[in-house]
């Protein structure tokens, strides 16, 4: 009886040093995963550091053995310095193999890489399937270029029916975390009336919440509301300065639109020369009739211009491009 108890009690303590032990080593484990991700961290930081000042070699040989190692961060941005040819030769085929590896451990900014690889044939067959599935994984995490992409696809019809209201929900959680292209897609479903009563005053709204964060076409757009008066008092002044916004980030359309207003006197002076000089930088840009009117336009225009005034519009696009657009007038 004393054995047995004493087996007991022996039994008793063995398990308990093999707990304490197993607490120890569990303890130790989990210090050095942490120590690891510590490490990790740090070298993805130094890595982000080095590519903002272009040095793109020392980068990629930061993330590449991160990378290899199994980091799907790493493998991620790796992917990106393939697909931008940002310190390696561009290879769309070797960028999908990184966002491959990254997004099957379920990074969702890899999903969202993948998902537009297939969708434009980028380093793999076109699969619109793949696109859509690899979009969704992403949008399902929160990545809001894969929520604005796959409203538009619903919207499109792409590889999925047609369903403006499943668009409309996914823009509407894109713009909600401040994507500026899911706010100007927003503009443009209410102002179409495909999923409620046409609403320009809706559309106005989100609109002028993607302009008013730099996005060219909701500011060419804009400037078509005011110059029409659509939702808002007409105002050719303010048409003008929402052109100039888009003009300077080499919007044809708003280029266009600003000679066409210099030429009739829509909110500034006229100003003959200024209408040369917009034309010659919007014609590069423009398609279809647009740019068939706007070339008659300026061959004609550029007739009746001495060689003096003809030159000096040259000599002010140049100057407006050799500036990336921010001396144009």
């Amino acid at each position: 009886m004393v054995m047995r108890s004493g087996f007991v009690a022996l039994a008793a303590v063995l398990v308990l040093g093999l707990a304490l032990g197993l607490l120890a080593a569990c303890g130790n484990e989990e210090a050095e995963l942490a120590e690891k991700a510590k490490q990790e961290q740090a070298s993805l930081d130094q890595a982000l550091a080095a590519y903002s000042s272009g040095d793109f070699q020392t980068a990629l040989n930061l993330l590449r053995p991160l990378a290899e190692a199994g980091n799907n961060a790493a493998q991620n941005n790796v992917g990106r310095m393939y697909y931008d040819g940002k310190g390696v030769p561009e290879n769309d085929g070797e960028a999908v193999k990184w966002f491959q590896l990254a997004a099957d451990k379920g990074h969702p900014t890899a999903q969202y890489n993948l998902g537009a690889a297939y969708e434009y044939g980028n380093g793999v067959q076109q699969d619109i399937e793949q696109a859509l599935r690899w979009y969704r994984l992403a949008a399902q995490q929160g990545r809001p270029e894969a929520q604005v992409n796959l409203g538009r696809m619903y919207d499109e019809g792409l590889g999925v029916a047609q369903n403006p209201l499943a668009a409309l929900r996914w823009f509407n959680l894109a713009a909600a975390q401040g994507l500026p292209e899911a706010q100007f897609d927003l503009g443009v479903l209410y102002g179409s009336g495909r999923v409620a009563p046409k609403n320009d005053a809706e559309a106005l709204k989100w609109y002028r919440r993607a302009a008013d964060k730099g996005f060219a076409e909701a500011q060419y757009t804009l400037g078509n509301f005011y110059e029409d008066g659509t939702g808002v008092m007409q105002d050719y002044a303010e048409a003008m300065r929402w052109y100039r916004l888009a003009a300077v980030q080499e919007h044809a359309g708003a280029q266009n639109n600003l000679g066409r207003l210099y030429a009739d006197g829509l909110g500034v002076p006229k100003d003959e020369v200024k209408v040369l000089m917009w034309y010659n930088l919007a014609l590069p840009g423009l398609r279809g009739e647009e740019a068939s009117n706007a070339l008659a336009f300026r061959d004609a225009l550029a007739e009746e211009l001495t060689r003096q005034q003809v030159a000096q519009a040259e000599e002010l696009a140049t100057r407006c491009r050799e500036s990336n657009f921010k001396t144009c007038e």
